[in-house]
């Protein structure tokens, strides 16, 4: 009886469901049978939340189904009230509750060796970690999830991954890269993986994030194609909710104030009387932005400070930085600038927080998409090694015929000097295959090698990229802008903001080459070294000279090179020197070598060092020391000599008057590129 309740739950048949569930449980009781007692209450917590949603109640029900499992030694049919608890308690917001059911739900699953459910209980880790906005973290979990679900080819926890990853790329602002997973996810939809949405009462949420991905990137009509294509006259009000929610997003994205409210009011009716609490404070702060753009700033404060008290209590950070940006708002506009002020603060904090959070998650994702083609790179390289075993088998067993042919041709004496010469001429041939098939062995050992240098060279270059978009570089700008903003410069706080989205994006984009042009390199230079100027109150110059004739365009560099040097110089050198300091970049050719001089007027090395600045310190020669390693790796890769000295300078009475850096590297010209 237990189990046909079981069955029917996962088939959405209520009515069943329940019926069995009942006698189940008169029964059970009336044997005094504890095993049974225990299954049927998990049956009683499953309906509550697969057909209402009534998380509060399935989570009563579930506890009390583990109680009567401790009083028994039969454990058949706890995972499932253990997953019935973990979703009433994360539809609940208790993070740390189902963090705690879901870890201990791995640890009993690997004991098993069972990977299915290590999988399940991977993703749930993930996904708490998600809600909190901690999605570096989240990107681990879903990976040792995708990688266990490759292992066992499992193609419905591998599409069901696909469609988790994209709700991280969303979350950090990947939209492109989340459609594309999502339009992965139902272009190979299967009946199984249908089947696994809907009994995990997400295939309405899977529906829905994929056409508010369309509205956030402005594509209203393609939005509304698959908001269409939902028929909300058959669905339960526990997924009715989700619709209107979400197209009450893509109204209030319109401007459509008036639709976006009452759907969001229905939504939210729905929401409190099922306690989903996840689903209640998006839904109150999606109402205060709604009242706030109608100009009601009373109902407007309302929602948003609810909505930020229940974000507060459920510690979720993307939630209550949207809450302390709408109740700051509000108080701005009724010119109440205390209040607005303390809310403000508030916001940027947040903020910052988040923005953190969002950039160690687009770390996480390019480690992950490294680590992806990696994995098909050697899959490549394992496919070519099998074709070469399969044409060498196929030559070995064509080899022994023809031996045969050629045994019975010389028993036949009228075709001795006709099957002498075929026979010469095969082995000839076969001898001159085997030969170019052990040097295509030798190439690929030479190209795995010249891959694993590669692979060196790119985690190098990702270290400098960290490096140069260090945390405290980042954070220091954007304080930069707060304060420019705060004492309303409007224009320094743009110019400054323009400079500093330019850089990261220059950033981002030539980290991913191994060589760029020499312009492009000094460009990203230049837009450093002026938000440093305009940072530090223009308390030094520079300047940047070719001393003989440079085609910047036709010269090829390793990307990112030269930044650390500089600023190295303005932090050793120029921030600690009383007076006007001064940096000159001098850059010629001799032969095929570029020198580069970077000189400053600083305090040099020797006083420096008696600075106590340990943080900055630390991360400055981090930065030297990723480069002196990418410059050896790039010497050991192309057999050639690239280096750099340090020198004080001193004036005539023998006075340190700065610090010189003279940097010696081969580049490559156009034509070296296109070859």
């Amino acid at each position: 009886m237990n189990a046909l309740s079981f069955q029917y739950i996962r088939l959405l048949v209520r009515d069943s469901a329940e019926y069995f569930e009942a006698i189940a449980n008169k029964e059970s009781k009336a044997l005094g049978y504890i095993h049974g007692i225990a299954e049927s209450v998990s049956n009683q917590s499953g309906i509550f939340e697969y057909f209402d949603n009534d998380f509060i109640k399935a989570e009563v029900l579930a506890r009390e189904s583990l109680e009567w499992f401790k009083k028994t030694s039969n454990k058949n049919g706890i995972n499932e009230t253990n997953s019935n608890l973990w979703f009433a308690v994360f539809a609940q917001s208790k993070y740390d509750d189902a963090y705690s059911i879901a870890l201990k739900q791995y640890e009993i699953f690997k004991a098993q060796n069972n990977a299915s459910k290590m999988i399940d209980a991977l993703q749930g880790l993930g996904v708490v970690q998600f809600q909190k906005g901690n999605y570096d973290s989240a990107f681990y979990f879903y990976q040792q999830s995708q990688q266990l679900a490759i292992a066992n080819k499992d193609k419905v926890w591998i599409s069901d991954m696909l469609r988790s990853f994209g709700t991280l790329y969303r979350a950090i602002g990947d939209y492109q890269t989340a459609i594309n997973n999502y339009r992965k996810v139902f272009q190979t939809d299967t009946r199984e993986t249908i089947q696994k949405r809907i009994d995990g009462s997400y295939e309405t949420w899977a529906r829905m994030e994929f056409a508010e991905l369309f509205s956030l990137t402005n594509q209203f009509d393609s939005a509304w194609h698959y908001y269409n294509l939902f028929d909300t006259t058959k669905i339960a009000d526990k997924d009715l909710r989700i619709y209107l929610v979400s197209t009450g997003e893509t109204y209030l994205l319109q401007h459509n104030y008036e639709k976006a409210l009452q759907n969001f009011w229905r939504g939210l009716t729905m929401h409190r009387k099922l306690n989903d609490r996840n689903e209640i404070k998006r839904v109150l702060l999606d109402i205060a932005k709604t009242y706030f753009a109608l100009g009601n700033n009373s109902a407007a404060l309302q929602y948003a400070r609810e909505g930020l008290e229940m974000s507060l209590q459920t510690k979720s950070r993307q939630f209550i930085r949207n809450g302390y940006q709408t109740v700051y708002l509000v108080y701005d506009r009724l010119h109440k600038t205390d209040s607005a002020y303390f809310y403000y603060q508030k916001y940027i904090a947040i903020k910052d927080i988040v923005v953190s959070d969002q950039t160690k998650g687009t770390f996480a994702a390019y480690k992950y998409e490294q680590q992806i083609n990696l994995i098909n790179n050697e899959k490549l390289i394992n496919t070519q090694q099998l074709k070469i075993q399969q044409q060498q088998l196929a030559q070995s067993s064509f080899q022994k015929k023809i031996l045969i042919i050629g045994f019975i041709c010389l028993i036949i004496l009228s075709a001795i000097i006709f099957c002498t010469i075929s026979l010469k001429r095969k082995n000839e041939r076969s001898l001159r295959e085997l030969a170019e098939n052990e040097l295509q062995i030798q190439k690929l050992e030479s190209e795995k090698s010249k891959a694993e240098l590669r692979h060196q060279a790119t985690e190098l270059e990702m270290q400098a990229l960290r490096a140069q978009m260090n945390p405290h570089f980042i954070f220091n700008c954007l304080s930069s802008i707060n304060k420019f903003v705060l004492k309303n410069e409007s224009e320094s706080a743009s110019d400054y903001l323009t400079k500093f989205s330019r850089l990261i994006r220059m950033v981002l984009t030539n980290s991913k080459k191994s060589f760029i042009t020499l312009e492009d390199e000094l460009e990203m230079l230049r837009l450093y070294l002026e938000m440093e100027r305009l940072r530090f109150q223009y308390s030094f110059d520079y300047h940047i000279s070719f001393k003989n004739e440079i085609d910047p365009e036709n010269i090829f560099i390793p990307s990112l090179l030269l930044q650390p040097f500089a600023e190295n110089a303005i932090w050793h050198g120029l921030m600690h020197k009383e007076g006007n300091g001064y940096l000159e970049i001098a850059l010629s050719l001799e032969e095929k070598i570029l020198i580069c001089t970077i000189t400053d007027n600083g305090i040099g090395r020797h006083k420096a060092s008696e600075i106590k600045s340990k943080s900055a310190a630390k991360q400055k020669s981090m930065g030297l020391q990723i480069t002196a390693e990418r410059l050896a790796l790039l010497n050991l890769e192309r057999n050639v000599q690239t280096s750099f000295d340090i020198e004080d300078i001193t004036d005539d009475r023998g006075n340190t008057a700065g610090t010189k850096v003279t940097l010696r590297m081969h580049y490559r010209d156009l034509t070296e590129m296109i070859a």
